[in-house]
C-alpha cells in the first residue's frame, strides 16, 4: 500500500527518526496506528461506563432506591466520572 503524507506528517515521522526512537518510518507509523487503535478500544470502553452509570441511576430512579438517610447513589459515584 502506497501512503502520501502531508509535510506535517512527514516532519514528525523524520523528527521521530532523527530522535533515535524509531528505526523506519513503517515502525512510526505502526506505533501511531497501535495508538490510535487503543486509544479508540478506550473511547468505547468509556461509553460502555457511561451507558453502564445511566443504566444503573435510572433504574435507581425508577424504583425508588434508597441508601438510607439523604444518601442518593449519584452520590457516589466519583465525581470525576462523567454523567
Amino acid at each position: 500500500m502506497d501512503v502520501r503524507l502531508n509535510p506535517r506528517s512527514q516532519r514528525l515521522i523524520e523528527q521521530q527518526l532523527s530522535a533515535g526512537r524509531y528505526h523506519s518510518p513503517e515502525e512510526v507509523v505502526a506505533t501511531a496506528l497501535e495508538t490510535l487503535a487503543e486509544r479508540e478500544s478506550t473511547r468505547c470502553e468509556e461509553q460502555e461506563r457511561h451507558q453502564a452509570v445511566q443504566d444503573m441511576l435510572a433504574f435507581a430512579s425508577k424504583h425508588h432506591f434508597t441508601l438510607g438517610e439523604g444518601l442518593r447513589i449519584r452520590d457516589l459515584i466519583h465525581e470525576d466520572h462523567k454523567y
